[in-house]
């Protein structure tokens, strides 16, 4: 009996023992290009295509008056990755990633998007809606373009113009990028470049500022573009609702919309007139072209806000509003990497003086490379392309003079 018990009690060790090897070796490997679960984790990588210069050079050639050669073939990727919602939370995003072919080292570049409602108008579903990011690329970039919050994969609301989150899904889709190149062993130089149009542009210089301030350790900024974004958003936004019209109202509520689902105010049918504060939050949930939302508000200022909140907002009563239009303004820094800010001259859809005002603040604040690049005559539509042409070459500029 003594024996059986000391038989029984080896036998009941080696397999506790075997039982522990077996759950060692069951352990998920950590991944370390990709640790699972954090903002930038990378989720899935698909290859959609890949594009020559030919196929596009033509079409560039049409919409700008110089000669502007495209030199690589790239492949076009629609990915997904982590980023942090409004609460903070872990959520899945996407963006499109272009790599040009044949290149042994590449430096990145990250282009930000302009104003879309349309969940499926990015350049994950569609590399048109990316084309900036294409061309960068084809000049030998790895670029990359997130959708952004509440476009593409993502079905949240989009949080239009908020500083924060939309800094968020810029910086975690250079992480994801960085990850891809680490688990594919391609070679990344430490040179990250900002490019953006529109709200693009104001999405740019919110990464800019966010890295330069909580994550310079990370990332090493070489050059940043913003370009025609509205940075000022207390200004435009007082400018604006003292217009009797405006062409593109879209825009103005959007604002509005996205900042009474990130605040919490719950106030639209406080600051819209009917029929349209009943409207707003189906309008803006991801199904509706811009066009179309355009199309169903009015353009006159008075039938589409209350007066009551207007004159409010000019007494300086609307407190939160202006905090929160305060907050998510750019002015208030100075960027330690060299910026250049491009806007056209007869832009009347988001105005130079955003970009004017910038431009004066940057430097008053202690930027210590601030320049400006005015677009004489050109307008919102025409200045995309030209600004774009003009930024890539300012970072061709820099990348030459380093090597």
């Amino acid at each position: 009996m003594m024996k059986n018990r000391y038989t029984l009690t080896l036998l009941s060790m080696l397999l506790m023992l075997s039982s522990c090897d077996k759950e060692q070796n069951n352990e998920p490997e950590i991944n370390i290009c990709n640790p699972a679960g954090l903002p930038g984790t990378l989720i899935q990588s698909e290859l959609k295509i890949t594009i020559t210069p030919s196929q596009v050079q033509a079409a560039l050639s049409a919409y700008l008056p110089i000669n502007y050669e495209l030199d690589y073939s790239t492949d076009v990727y629609s990915i997904t990755y982590n980023t942090r919602d409004k609460n903070g939370n872990i959520i899945i995003v996407s963006g499109t990633m272009f790599i040009p072919v044949g290149l042994d080292s590449l430096d990145v570049l990250s282009t930000q998007h302009g104003t879309t409602l349309k969940r499926t108008d990015v350049g994950s579903v569609n590399f048109y809606y990316a084309i900036d990011g294409l061309l960068m690329a084809m000049k030998g970039y790895l670029v990359i373009a997130p959708d952004y919050i509440g476009l593409g994969q993502s079905e949240l609301l989009h949080p239009y113009l908020h500083a924060q989150l939309s800094a968020n899904p810029v910086i975690d889709m250079i992480r994801a990028a960085k990850a891809y190149a680490c688990e594919n062993e391609m070679t990344l130089s430490d040179r990250l470049f900002l490019s953006g149009y529109s709200e693009g542009g104001y999405v740019t210089m919110a990464a800019h500022k966010n890295i330069e301030t909580d994550y310079s350790d990370e990332f090493n900024v070489t050059a940043v573009a913003p370009m025609s974004g509205p940075y000022d958003l207390l200004g435009s936004t007082r400018n604006l609702l003292s217009r009797d019209t405006y062409d593109i109202p879209a825009f103005l509520a959007y604002v509005v919309v996205a900042y009474d689902d990130i605040y919490g105010w719950n106030r639209l049918s406080d600051i819209f007139n009917e029929p349209y504060a009943s409207m707003l939050p189906s309008l803006y949930d991801g199904t509706q072209e811009l066009t179309d939302v355009n199309d169903t508000l009015t353009t006159i200022i008075d039938s589409l806000f209350k007066t009551d909140f207007t004159t409010a907002f000019f007494a300086g009563q609307e407190v939160a509003i202006q905090t929160a239009l305060e907050e998510n303004t750019l002015l208030d820094w100075g960027p330690i990497a060299p910026v250049r800010l491009y806007h056209g001259t007869a832009d009347s859809t988001v105005s130079i003086d955003n970009t004017l005002s910038a431009y004066a603040s940057l430097q008053a604040n202690g930027g210590l490379s601030v320049d400006l690049v005015t677009l004489p005559g050109a307008d919102h539509t025409s200045g995309f392309i030209l600004s774009m042409v003009l930024a890539e070459a300012w970072f061709d500029s820099i990348r030459t003079a380093s090597q």
